[in-house]
């Protein structure tokens, strides 16, 4: 497949602006692709600066994040909230997740379904703990929907499901009333490939009115607040 035009997209990601590359997923459709693993370590630092500045007055005991893009948030919000633990649930079968909780999971960047794993000796820390749920994106909402799953079959109460970028709406209806939860520091669209050219879905692009989990909408504030009552 040919080089898209243009080869990125210019998006805001807690009042920085952040390049991201345009890669097609099919002849018809690409997205602008984050890779919280190589945005280096002041790129963490801003997004778990600008994460916990979120959620810290939830007063959450313990933070969950998902393999492995979401790593790197989880690790960086547990530090700022003084917190030494954390969960992250697996999505490769290692040998010593052979009894693990499981839920399925379908990646808008994975041609086939995938598992999210929780090991059973985690439930410990979660069993009647306030949870934070923080990824890289959601797109589908199938990861975030699969990761809220198995922290309540865990025992644990969801405070909220923290993002980096929400990408799109669709995962609205993959979460349900749990879309609720959600807030992220930025939105990205998903893209239309018309002659070789990536032009963003104009029902995809961001509007607060519309969008409660963008990044300063008072609307989802007050119901984070409430949810977290």
């Amino acid at each position: 497949m040919h080089p898209l035009t243009p080869e990125t997209y210019r998006t805001e990601i807690a009042g920085e602006t952040i390049s991201l590359p345009i890669i097609p997923l099919n002849e018809r459709r690409a997205i602008a692709l984050l890779m919280v693993i190589d945005m280096g370590v002041r790129f963490g630092d801003i997004v778990g600066d600008a994460m916990t500045a979120l959620f810290a007055e939830l007063k959450p005991d313990i933070v969950v994040g998902s393999a492995t893009l979401g790593i790197p948030a989880a690790i960086e919000v547990s530090r700022r909230l003084g917190l030494d633990h954390y969960v992250i649930l697996q999505k490769s079968p290692k040998f010593h997740l052979a009894d693990a909780m499981v839920e399925e999971v379908r990646s808008i960047t994975s041609a086939v379904p995938q598992r999210l794993l929780l090991d059973r000796r985690a439930i410990a820390l979660l069993q009647g703990k306030r949870v934070l749920i923080v990824d890289d994106v959601i797109a589908t909402g199938s990861s975030m929907a699969a990761a809220i799953r198995l922290v309540r079959r865990a025992g644990a109460h969801v405070l909220g499901a923290g993002a980096i970028l929400t990408e799109g709406h669709t995962w609205r209806q993959a979460l349900g009333q749990d879309a609720a939860l959600v807030t992220s520091l930025g939105h990205i669209p998903q893209f239309d490939i018309v002659d070789g050219v990536a032009i963003p879905d104009a029902s995809t692009e961001k509007d607060a009115a519309l969008d409660p989990g963008i990044f300063g909408n008072p609307a989802f504030s007050n119901d984070r607040k409430r949810s977290a009552g």
